[in-house]
């Protein structure tokens, strides 16, 4: 009989296993950037008005073509990188066909990585100036009656230049308990 191998509590971290389990998921992603750019290429072909408020049929043209791509990818590649690969371009189409029926882009949070949703350089560039400067704090403190304001020792003198101090002795040691 052949003996089973005992599996330990402790997983099995190398470098290649990790670089493997992060394969995938980049892959999809790179995919999905690839993807978008093709789309991008398809809007400047394919020009759709994006002020128009209703249904526009040449703007399911992108969607369609990146969903086609993608599953044509999977299904009839042979590589399973480059199934991945079309994995994403299909990702890429689904989010495209949600931007057109829902009119939100679902990669809105994406627009500065590489590719991903509608970016506008001039916006990534330049913003609105912020104002960060703060009011002065001025509290409204209560006045005094002027019979207080009189009774408030006021220095004089003498008490400014340390006269009435008379003579003083050097102590060379303190002694702490």
């Amino acid at each position: 009989m052949a003996k089973k191998q005992q599996k330990s509590g402790k997983p099995n971290l190398d470098t290649k296993a990790i670089i493997e389990e992060l394969k995938t998921p980049g892959l999809i992603i790179l995919g999905m950037v690839g993807g978008n750019m093709a789309g991008k290429m398809i809007d400047k072909v394919m020009k759709v008005d994006p002020e128009a408020t209703g249904f526009q049929v040449k703007a399911l043209l992108k969607p369609v073509v990146q969903i086609s791509a993608g599953v044509g990818g999977a299904l009839f590649l042979k590589d399973k990188n480059m199934k991945l690969i079309a994995s994403g371009v299909a990702a890429s189409g689904i989010a495209s066909g949600v931007k057109v029926f829902l009119k939100k882009d679902i990669l809105q949070g994406l627009t500065n990585f590489a590719g991903l949703g509608d970016s506008d350089p001039v916006n990534q560039v330049f913003r609105e100036p912020v104002n960060l400067s703060i009011e002065p704090y001025n509290p409204e403190l209560p006045q005094l009656p002027p019979a207080q304001v009189e009774a408030l020792p006021v220095e004089n003198e003498d008490e400014i230049n340390g006269s009435e101090m008379g003579a003083y002795q050097e102590i060379k040691e303190v002694e702490i308990l």
